[in-house]
């Protein structure tokens, strides 16, 4: 009996445009079926519809029909409700496996698919009515345990969903939805080191379920394992343990569209399978070519699949279909900023701005592209900008004051952005350290202040005595006039440098050395090679791979 969806769909499906006899059912079957009302099909892709209408049309003709069985009837009611409830449309759907149950009382699928829907609705004591009808059936299908232990667990029935999950927990395909399960009743009944030791297995077995790094991390800090249970926590996602299920699958077989086909592309990016989330977006464009979201997804999938030049020519097809879209531009500007196409790169950023000018991508990128090619007051515009947007990295902050430096910005409006900016990163304290360096080798009497300096320098250093902090407090007493105390710890840094075999860095340290030895503060007061004045090329995996999507197709 099972399989009979498969078969139906060889059928060939017409509409000839009679009356509906599933509203008004023929005199025949009325006894026997219940009426199934058409249902809305406005918010469905056209061909997911049409579908639906020929299936519909069908099971009229097949009800019109003089000679007709009881089990053929009820295979049409069947794939009819499976294709309902395939579309989340699940009054008609529960309608017509009814009915379908009614007409074949031995068809397994038609019990076994009315408990999935129910279970998908949240209705576990319907649910579990379905499944005893299914196992009336045929006890051994392998998957009914793991769904009766859902529908238990869901009714708070603890021992019986524990020794339902317990009869598959040994099938290798089943284990870790299993092991999963009985974590549930493990953190319900306060057992942390079950579930978290029965987690950590499901992970193992399914490193994609990411859906089982929450419950981990509660079972953690159940056993006052806090750091451990924040590096699940944020971890958490919404992928449970799969397996197969051959019915199931069959009944998602029915999800025909481009939206279904898009719904799986996004899943495959949940599972880290960029190959398969490539191949899901590319057949949902075969039906909806138009949609440029979609094949900027597509173009994400390709590029973190190793496909780049086919990623890139995505990216331009998006953003011909798409003129409004900002996301596939700001993309391939990066790609061509890592390409080293400025000129492109910088088109592109534009372009992003044109459209949304407070784009915090395209400000922060641009804003690091003229930094590296010097345009700093440029790069201090752009930046003030990306804050003015909402943007909140540290390192861009840097970035921003470094380009300020470099423009020729007053001594006064650094050290004044220099206290904001510490307020608002507090830790760590790399906007006090820069604090420190200005007031140490400002010309402007209105900032410099050697001895805060030096207060701000010993401080940092007693906190954490790493190499910046002991160049910064070497500069702090070369500025208060201590020469031979800079010196001392200047030359304690130059081997330190040499030890650990870092030629280039003890070159500098020994020239700021001979600057104290000479009695004279080194020059330059700010070392172009700082990282705040160079910051990093853009990195187009980075951002192909975790820039958000306002909506993904």
């Amino acid at each position: 009996m099972r399989h009979r969806l498969a078969a139906i769909l060889l059928l060939g499906l017409s509409t000839q445009g009679i009356a509906d006899p599933l509203t008004d059912v023929p005199p025949a079957w009325a006894d026997r079926v219940a009426p199934i009302p058409p249902q809305r099909l406005t918010e469905l892709e056209a061909a997911t519809a049409t579908r639906i209408r020929e299936t519909r049309d069908r099971l009229g003709e097949m009800l019109a029909a003089t000679e007709i069985s009881a089990p053929e009837l009820a295979g049409a009611y069947g794939r009819l409700g499976a294709l309902y409830g395939a579309h989340r449309m699940y009054a008609g759907a529960e309608l017509a496996l009814r009915n379908a149950r009614t007409l074949d009382p031995q068809g397994f699928e038609w019990a076994y698919y009315a408990a999935h829907l129910a279970l998908e609705q949240g209705e576990p004591e319907q649910a579990l009515g379905y499944l005893s009808q299914a196992a009336q059936i045929d006890p051994a299908y392998q998957t009914l345990p793991l769904r009766r232990g859902e529908a238990l667990l869901g009714l708070n029935r603890l021992e019986e969903a524990r020794a339902a999950y317990g009869q598959v927990v040994a099938v290798p395909d089943l284990r870790a939805a299993a092991l999963y399960g009985l974590a549930q009743i493990d953190l319900l009944e306060r057992d942390w080191a079950g579930a978290a030791e029965r987690l950590r297995e499901v992970l193992a077995l399914q490193p994609a379920a990411d859906a089982a790094h929450y419950p981990l991390g509660q079972a953690l800090i159940g056993l006052g394992r806090r750091d451990q249970a924040r590096e699940h926590l944020g971890q958490r996602g919404e992928v449970k343990p799969t397996y197969a299920d051959p019915l199931v699958d069959e009944l998602r077989s029915l999800q025909i569209g481009a939206r279904f086909l898009f719904e799986q592309g996004l899943a495959a990016v949940k599972r880290r399978d960029y190959p398969a989330a490539a191949a899901a977006f590319a057949a949902g464009l075969l039906e909806e070519p138009a949609n440029a979201r979609a094949r900027t997804s597509y173009a994400r999938a390709l590029w973190i699949s190793g496909r780049r030049d086919e990623a890139k020519v995505a990216l331009e097809r998006a953003i011909a279909d798409g003129p409004a879209e900002t996301l596939p531009r700001f993309l391939l500007a990066v790609v061509q900023d890592a390409a080293d196409d400025p000129a492109s790169a910088i088109a592109g950023y534009r372009q992003v701005l044109a459209i949304d000018p407070g784009h915090q991508g395209a400000l922060s990128y641009l804003a690091n592209l003229s930094l590296r090619r010097g345009d700093y007051t440029d790069a201090s515009a752009l930046f003030e900008r990306a804050i003015a947007a909402g943007a909140t990295e540290l390192q861009l902050f840097l970035h921003y004051w470094g380009a300020l430096l470099r423009a020729g910005t007053s001594d006064v409006a650094l050290r004044d952005r220099l206290l904001a900016f510490d307020k608002r990163f507090p830790e760590p304290p790399v906007f006090r350290y820069l604090l420190a360096r200005l007031l140490a080798r400002s010309t402007e009497a209105a900032v410099a202040d050697a001895a805060r300096s030096l207060e701000i320098a010993r401080q940092l250093h007693d906190a954490q005595p790493s190499p910046p902090h002991t160049e910064l407090l070497a500069l702090a007493l070369a500025a208060n006039g201590d020469f031979a105390a800079a010196q001392t710890l200047q030359d304690r840094l130059v081997k330190m440098a040499l030890m650990a075999g870092a030629l280039g860095p003890a070159v500098g340290l020994e020239q700021t050395a001979a600057s104290f030895r000479a009695g004279r503060l080194p020059e330059p007061p700010w070392p172009l090679q700082d990282p705040m004045f160079l910051p990093p090329p853009a990195d187009p995996e980075l951002v192909i791979q975790n820039y958000p999507a306002g909506q993904p197709y």
